[in-house]
């Protein structure tokens, strides 16, 4: 879940690709922490110019794993 600043740069897809990758095999022992973190330095601008201000907006995100 986040806010609309993270989801300038990435569709829902590849937005869900990316986590499942950091997930890996077993999200019960992944740092969720750490892969929101990651996740909100992969989408801030490292240029406003060349980026048009995407990335630029306010972010915040929380990263939930259910159980089945």
């Amino acid at each position: 879940m986040g806010c609309d600043g993270i989801w300038e740069q990435w569709d829902n897809d590849e937005m869900v690709k990316w986590v499942y990758e950091k997930l890996g095999d077993k999200p019960e022992q992944a740092d969720l922490g750490q892969i929101t973190t990651d996740l909100l330095h992969s989408q801030i601008s490292p240029d406003i110019q060349k980026t048009e201000g995407k990335g630029c907006d306010n972010m915040s995100t929380i990263l939930i794993v259910l159980k089945k």
